[in-house]
């Protein structure tokens, strides 16, 4: 599957949560308890995403600043959707701002993590019958 360079995306809410820590992206898939961390021009490529740019808008400013990341960035929109991280937006969108992103540095990277999947399904207060309270388990589980 691949983007379509013309349409909007969003996060794949409410399964899909993604965190900025001072330009480091880290994303978590709350229904598999995978996470993600983005490396390279991925972080800007994200949130110019999520601002409402499109595919073709962000890849035409990187290929006219740094050509030799299209490719890298190209791949990285594909991945992000083929993961379920992002799903096309309802409706037209304009985007919040203009695209004026830092397209400097290191190819577009993303990095997959399953170790602490376990851990995030550990989670007894969601784990808990509503109506009975604590220390009752829900019935499905």
């Amino acid at each position: 599957m691949s983007v379509r360079v013309t349409d909007v995306y969003a996060i794949n809410d409410p399964d899909i949560v993604a965190e900025d820590f001072n330009g480091q992206v880290v994303i978590l898939n709350l229904s598999d308890g995978h996470y993600f961390s983005l490396g390279g021009v991925a972080s800007p490529i994200w949130a110019a995403l999520l601002d409402g740019h499109t595919p073709q808008a962000i890849l035409g400013s990187i290929a006219a600043s740094q050509p030799g990341l299209r490719d890298s960035a190209a791949q990285f929109l594909d991945r992000v959707l083929e993961l379920g991280l992002i799903r096309p937006r309802e409706g037209s969108a304009t985007p919040t701002g203009p695209l004026a992103a830092d397209w400097s540095g290191e190819a577009a990277q993303i990095e997959v993590f399953d170790d602490l999947a376990e851990l995030i399904f550990a989670d007894p207060i969601h784990d808990v019958d509503e109506q009975a309270g604590w220390p009752a388990p829900r019935p499905d589980r």
